[in-house]
């Protein structure tokens, strides 16, 4: 099978890698420097983007707002399938637009950018969500995430955004936050502090760009967390230890 991945950062230079095991791939970033390093691991590498259209599947793992652009404009008529934690505002694009495509998202990757953050294996025994405009399985493009070693799971795309924004995209912020705290002392900290403060090292154009584009989510599972710290504050500043006890024991159960 042959497939085009268009964006070779952290998520696309993992896939391409990973999929060139089973498959024909081809790849195009607008970076030389990781062009070279993709044809340097046995990767076939276009030209120009548009060479990359003559495929069975075209994987989009472009920043959001490129990702935008590309679906408003292009004349790609054949299967794509995007990489992007969000998922409502590429769905509904492509179903003005009439495209074949399939809205995915795997959740895996690292903090670390570009090339620097390739592995193949990142995907293995991790779900990648699905979603369809019709509502309909594609078995090529479930085929091709069984080959990434991971678990499809299909979704309702804006049961997705919901999910992601409590499980991804408020966690960054909350790591964010803890590695606020703890800055002044870092040189101190051990394990706990820096496995708290590992998202917040990630892509901060990636991280923007999830903002941005679930935003009202984002707000609804910030705001609950904003609750749940002042709920916390109130029992430990009246010393309401029962109280506290007893919220830890519903949280962790």
């Amino acid at each position: 099978m042959r497939i085009s991945v268009l964006g070779a950062g952290c998520i696309g230079g993992s896939i391409a890698l990973k999929l060139n095991e089973k498959h024909r791939v081809f790849a195009f970033d607008q970076s030389e420097d990781v062009t070279k390093a993709l044809e340097e691991r046995g990767v076939r590498t276009a030209l120009r983007q548009e060479d990359l259209f003559d495929t069975d599947l075209l994987i989009l793992a472009l920043p959001m707002a490129v990702e935008e652009r590309f679906l408003k404009e292009t004349e790609f008529t054949g299967k794509i399938l995007d990489v992007a934690s969000v998922k409502t505002p590429f769905m509904e694009i492509a179903k003005e637009r009439g495209l074949n495509f399939i809205g995915g998202h795997p959740m895996a990757g690292n903090e670390r950018k570009g090339k620097a953050g390739w592995d193949p294996e990142m995907f293995s025994g991790r779900i990648f969500f699905l979603c369809s405009p019709d509502e309909k399985k594609d078995d090529v493009v479930e085929g091709v995430v069984r080959d990434l070693g991971s678990r499809p799971v299909w979704i309702d795309y804006r049961e997705h955004d919901r999910i992601v924004a409590a499980v991804s995209h408020v966690q960054y912020l909350i790591s964010l936050s803890a590695r606020f705290t703890g800055k002044p002392y870092e040189e101190y900290a051990g394990p706990g502090y820096q496995s708290n403060t590992r998202l917040s090292r990630q892509n901060m154009e990636m991280a923007l760009d999830m903002i941005r584009y679930n935003k009202e989510n984002i707000l609804k599972y910030l705001e609950n967390t904003r609750n749940f710290l002042n709920t916390l504050h109130n029992f430990i500043e009246k010393e309401d230890f029962e109280s506290l006890k007893k919220i830890i024991k519903e949280v962790v159960a």
